[in-house]
């Protein structure tokens, strides 16, 4: 049998056919992937990374995977890791499977990318326990970040609280310092630049003026310090999130009436305008009755019917109609509503002042009487309750005297409806008691005395009181030109009597008429 001929070796090896490549699992942005197949750097040939959450390490990364080292997987995993942490730090950890692979999320977000490699990396045999453990430790990573984010911000609020603080403190003294130096103004100049005038007439006095500007001054002040504390109360409660919901509280029991306040007044601005320049009016014409009756008074405008010492009384009087009046009257033309505020505001004004004011309403009317009855007149001389005194002033509410000791006296008009007043004329009746020894003449006596009230009066006169073995009593009156008559009868009647010899009684005695 031939032998068959043998082949060659051939030179061609047959080579296994190797499996496509895996695609590239996608866990969404920022996870780092893992492509099986792919080439990929052996572990021990490249350096672990760390990831981490603000300076704090989380866990580790040991293997590369695709193109991305460690690092990168590792810079993608903490920039996931903090966009989470931001977005909400209260989120749960978890983890999915994915083709094989586990995916560790925070939220919705996920955070890396685990295969069995990672695990085997770190010495695990089970990829479940290895994922388990990077939960875990990305969980306490969060809560502590959290608890060192919380305790940052309650230091940092606690610091802002004390700024502000200082800062309203300093401008609580600052808004004081601003009021002191506004009065301070105000008195340093002079009257003459404090009033207004309208064409020569002085619409607003200096005193009223400076009144109402110190008036304005304390109101600002005490509002500029409660809207500072108010501003600082809403910064402070604003800054912890235990308190920030009475901020909105707080802010709604102030500014809410202050909101729809303003808005009453915006929807009524027109009313208010016509109001005020009604008010102006009104202002103006009373300043102007005011100052007519005060020329009058002065007796620079003289008036037939009005006596110049009626002149004040009756100023109050038209004054005060004047403005009644406007609000009862007026005040329903002005507005156009006859039940308005203005309207009752007038009618509650009535009423309190007949409530409120009843004795002082009393008396005015008795001083009506008086002062236009022409029961009393300036100069008199009148006597209450054994006082003598100069009528000095009249008005609606009392009568002011002066005594002999230069003493005002004020005697209101309805108490003379319970005392009566004396009303002794322009020259007052002055009288002494004089007592003359029983061994004196008596006649030579008498005559000495008539003869000293002549000299210190007008129609003297000369009463025997009585007598007894030891004087006879005298009383010696005289129409004196004023309250210093007294002193000047008794001067003259003890020299007159001293000249002529005349002894008076050693032990005298009152004796009433």
């Amino acid at each position: 049998m031939p032998a068959l001929p043998v082949e060659p070796p051939s030179a061609h090896i047959a080579l296994p056919i190797l499996p496509a490549p895996l695609p590239v699992l996608s866990a969404g942005p920022g996870v780092a992937t893992h492509a099986p197949g792919g080439a990929a750097p052996a572990s021990g040939s490249v350096a672990p990374a760390t990831v981490r959450l603000g300076d704090a390490p989380v866990f580790m990364l040991l293997v590369a995977r695709g193109t991305k080292t460690p690092e990168a997987r590792a810079r993608e995993a903490s920039d996931a890791l903090h966009r989470a942490f931001v977005a909400d730090k209260s989120a749960s950890v978890s983890r999915r499977t994915e083709s094989g692979a586990q995916v560790v999320l925070v939220g919705q977000t996920p955070i890396v990318l685990l295969d069995q490699e990672d695990a085997a990396a770190a010495g695990e045999t089970s990829l479940d326990v290895f994922a388990g453990g990077v939960v875990a430790k990305v969980r306490e990573a969060l809560d502590s970040e959290g608890r060192r984010a919380a305790i940052a911000k309650s230091v940092f609020s606690i610091s802002l609280l004390v700024f502000f603080g200082l800062i309203a403190f300093y401008l609580i003294g600052k808004v004081g310092e601003f009021a002191e130096s506004g009065r301070a103004f105000l008195d340093r100049r002079p009257d003459r630049d404090l009033s207004i005038k309208v064409q020569k007439i002085e619409v607003v006095r200096p005193a009223t003026l400076r009144s109402s500007a110190v008036m304005a001054l304390s109101i600002a002040k005490w509002l500029g310090k409660f809207g500072i504390t108010y501003a600082w109360l809403v910064v402070a409660l604003s800054l912890f999130d235990a308190t920030r919901n009475y901020t909105e509280r707080l802010t709604g029991f102030v500014l809410g009436p202050v909101s729809q306040l303003m808005e009453r007044l915006a929807g009524s601005l027109p009313l208010l305008v016509v109001a005020g320049i009604a008010g102006l009016a009104v202002f103006v014409l009373v300043r102007f009755v005011g100052l007519f009756f005060v020329s009058v008074a002065r007796g620079e405008t003289p008036l037939p019917w009005l006596p110049a010492d009626l002149a004040a009384p009756t100023s109050v009087l038209l004054r005060s109609a004047i403005v009644v009046a406007a609000l009862v009257f007026a005040a329903p033309v002005v507005t156009g509503d006859p039940n308005g505020a203005l309207v009752r505001s007038g009618a509650i004004l009535l009423m309190a002042l007949g409530l409120a004011c009843t004795p002082l309403l009393a008396t005015s009317v008795v001083g009506v009487t008086v002062l236009f009855g022409r029961r009393l007149r300036l100069g008199e001389y009148a006597e209450v309750s054994g006082t003598v005194a100069r009528i000095s002033a009249i008005n609606l509410l009392e009568v002011r005297l002066i005594d002999s000791h230069r003493s005002e006296l004020r005697l209101p008009h309805l108490l003379c409806l319970v005392r009566p007043l004396r009303v002794l004329g322009m020259r007052p009746r002055m009288s002494i008691d004089v007592p003359i020894a029983a061994s004196a003449p008596q006649d030579r006596a008498r005559a000495i005395l008539s003869e000293a009230g002549k000299k210190c009066g007008h129609d003297p006169r000369l009463d025997l009181l009585g007598f007894d073995v030891e004087a006879a009593h005298y009383r010696l009156s005289a129409l004196c030109d004023s309250l210093d008559g007294r002193h000047l009868l008794a001067e003259t009647a003890f020299g007159d009597l001293s000249s002529a010899g005349i002894a008076l009684a050693r032990a005298p005695r009152a004796v009433s008429a």
